[in-house]
């Protein structure tokens, strides 16, 4: 009986914490992820390996030959620093808005990249742990120098799962693994901070 009664007893304290934690937040995020991804394709394609190319506005064919001939290999990678204001509501949803900024280079094609995205999701909020699953759709942006193709837009669209830890009631660290069309696969590691948190009436933080 008095096993009963402690179980029950602990049972109930850990839901009214989660409870009296529970909220809706407004949070920024600034980290970078790295990503493996074919900036420009086999030769003569113009099509991006795990991407859906937005053709060029010129017209052009769209190849990855060098500009004063041969071809121009694969860049195996990219790196970008991030930006994203996410909100989360008590009841699970996620949104964000992700900005990004870096290169495309990590083989023997270096090119200049931005982007932006929306993400939609769900999250919960376990003690200092808040998991999520994402879905984001995006675009990557690229300038390729000394080649045909000279600027190239991607779309993205990924699946990404990942984790808050709380290190303090606002502060957190987060990171997340993702893959899909676009970005093909990769990480991603933030720091940021609630900047608005909304609590329930009668609810204590």
């Amino acid at each position: 009986m008095r096993t009963c009664v402690v179980v029950t007893a602990f049972v109930f304290a850990a839901f009214y914490t989660t409870r009296a934690h529970g909220q809706s937040r407004v949070s920024v995020e600034v980290g970078g992820i790295v990503s493996a991804y074919d900036v420009a394709s086999a030769p003569g394609t113009g099509v991006s390996r795990g991407a859906i190319r937005i053709p060029d506005s010129s017209g052009g064919t769209g190849g990855n030959a060098v500009a004063g001939g041969g071809t121009a290999a694969a860049s195996q990678g990219i790196a970008a620093f991030e930006v994203r204001p996410t909100v989360t509501l008590e009841g699970g949803f996620l949104m964000g808005v992700g900005f990004r900024v870096g290169q495309a280079g990590l083989g023997d094609v270096n090119s200049s990249l931005v982007g932006a995205d929306l993400a939609l999701g769900f999250q919960h909020k376990f003690g200092p742990f808040m998991p999520f699953l994402r879905g984001i759709f995006g675009i990557n942006s690229y300038d390729i120098p000394n080649t045909v193709v000279g600027h190239q837009t991607d779309l993205r669209l990924d699946a990404e799962v990942g984790t808050r830890l709380y290190l303090s009631r606002r502060m957190f660290v987060a990171a997340a693994a993702f893959a899909g069309w676009g970005d093909r696969y990769g990480a991603a590691v933030s720091v940021g901070g609630d900047v608005v948190q909304i609590f329930r009436r009668g609810v204590m933080p």
